[in-house]
């Protein structure tokens, strides 16, 4: 980022008459900064969300940033609870679905279409359940697509990121439709597996003869390792769902779900969020 420009001082119209003023390459990479660090973005959520709004169409980036502009500008929207917009979010990620899907595989976290697809899916569902679930048939077709064409041969090691987003989506998917749980479930505890098995160095020997820490006491955790956790957690959940056998042991079973895997950023996100959820299960169960 421009060394001289300290953006989280700036209102969205100022920091994008900054971005404007940049030449062609160092605009490109600090219109990714502000979408992908959150922390140097203008200090307002409102002001973020006007600045996140606007990049969806940066002419500098590319189409997968300008993507994740809409991730994270429905996120904060989302986080905000702010309804009316949250329904105009959504319906740009119902226009953009057809683009998040025919991304490429590649590698790299922010260029990994599995990421891009379940980050995208995670925000919508979570839209969608704030503004009275209009869409869930559609999202979680999409969702469930996408889980059953996983091409596991050409996954990368961030599926392991990954997962964090995939279960979320799968527990807030079963609030609308709860008649496949044990398949879910299956097919959850399957991914988290196989995310471990491929997260691992390509070049072991090197790791660890020049990488490596020489005791356990030295071993940084990752940050990815505590969402893994929350997954693991949020898999308990949706397994202990799918034993449940008594109507009302399978919606307290899933107000559980609901509880781990709705957005959480603030209380009153989630407050808001099981509002609507408590809804979706009165209907279903």
């Amino acid at each position: 980022m421009a060394k001289d420009t300290d953006f989280t001082v700036l209102t969205a119209r100022e920091a994008l008459a900054r971005l404007e003023a940049l030449p062609t390459r160092k605009r490109r990479d600090t219109a990714r900064r502000l979408i992908y660090k959150k922390h140097q973005r203008p200090a307002g959520l409102a002001e973020q969300i006007l600045l996140l709004d606007a990049l969806r169409s940066e002419p500098a980036l590319a189409e997968i940033d300008r993507i994740y502009a809409l991730i994270a500008g429905g996120h904060k929207v989302c986080e905000e609870v702010l309804l009316d917009e949250a329904a105009h979010w959504l319906d740009r990620f119902l226009e953009a679905e057809a683009q998040i899907r025919a991304m490429p595989i590649a590698f790299g976290l922010r260029k990994d279409r599995t990421h891009l697809v379940f980050s995208a899916l995670n925000v919508a569902l979570n839209l969608d359940l704030l503004t009275g679930s209009h869409h869930a048939e559609r999202l979680a077709a999409w969702f469930r697509e996408e889980v059953e064409g996983l091409q596991l041969r050409r996954m990368t090691p961030y599926l392991f990121n990954s997962s964090s987003n995939t279960v979320k989506c799968a527990g807030l998917v079963l609030l609308s439709d709860p008649d496949d749980i044990a398949h879910i479930a299956t097919l959850m505890r399957k991914l988290l597996s196989y995310g471990i098995e491929i997260n691992n160095p390509l070049h072991w020997w090197i790791f660890s003869r020049m990488k490596a820490p020489e005791r356990l006491g030295e071993v940084s955790e990752r940050a990815a390792f505590g969402s893994f956790l929350n997954s693991v957690h949020r898999l308990s959940a949706i397994e202990a769902a799918a034993a449940a056998t008594g109507l009302e042991d399978r919606r307290a079973a899933l107000h559980t779900v609901a509880g781990l895997c709705v957005a959480q950023a603030t209380l009153p996100q989630k407050a808001a969020l099981m509002v609507q959820a408590e809804t979706r299960l009165a209907a279903v169960v």
